[in-house]
């Protein structure tokens, strides 16, 4: 499958997502879209709660590149293999809350690691990908993890924000339109990166001794 075809279908499971919360009405959407602000302000603040959530969005966002391949390869429903990716993602990092940056980064990795086939075999390129990913995300476990925060905070707000309005024209038509609320969700995603970023730079600056004259 070729990375157009899975970011086809991460529109396409967005485009299901907007679909599912649309009717859920205002008090629901409020609570997405205060789930939303948190993640994108101080979710990293939060080690364990936010690695054990982070983990599930990492099987959550697997599930969707992997849509159309779970359809044809697995005997489950698109909902169960997305349930069992996302607990599997949440328990892994429950279990080791260090390894949520290796998988948050191991995943586009591995997305973009499957153009490349090695031994003309994708599983392999796949597999050199994620590895190369993941271990830069160690690297930059601080980054990576204020970036996934944000962008899930971004899709997070953006889905509240359809399900508050779900009765208006204009929350159908976002609904109807993922890339739409992506784009969203990416702007809000490097405003919110950036403050957790320099929020924890300026926590950390401030716990640091202070340096003899």
């Amino acid at each position: 499958m070729s990375f157009a075809s899975r970011l086809s279908d991460l529109f396409a499971g967005l485009g299901a997502l907007a679909a599912a919360v649309l009717p859920l009405g205002a008090a629901a959407g409020a609570a997405l879209a205060l789930a939303g602000l948190l993640a994108l302000t101080v979710a990293t603040r939060w080690r364990l709660p936010f690695a054990v959530a982070g983990g599930a969005g990492v099987g959550l966002l697997a599930a969707l590149a992997l849509r159309g391949w779970l359809v044809a390869h697995l005997a489950v429903s698109p909902l169960v293999a997305t349930l069992m990716l996302a607990a599997a993602g949440a328990l892994g990092c429950a279990a080791s809350p260090g390894a949520f940056p290796f998988a948050a980064a191991a995943l586009p990795g591995a997305l973009l690691g499957a153009e490349v086939p090695l031994a003309g075999r994708s599983v392999l390129g796949a597999a050199a990908g994620a590895l190369i990913a993941g271990v830069a995300g160690l690297a930059l476990a601080r980054i990576v993890s204020a970036a996934f925060a944000s962008l899930a905070g971004g899709l997070l707000l953006g889905l509240g924000l359809v399900a508050a309005f779900g009765r208006t024209p204009l929350a159908r038509e976002l609904a109807g339109r993922p890339a739409v609320i992506a784009g969203f969700a990416l702007v809000l995603a490097i405003a919110g990166a950036a403050f957790q970023l320099s929020t924890t730079r300026e926590e950390s600056g401030a716990r640091s001794p202070v340096s003899p004259p």
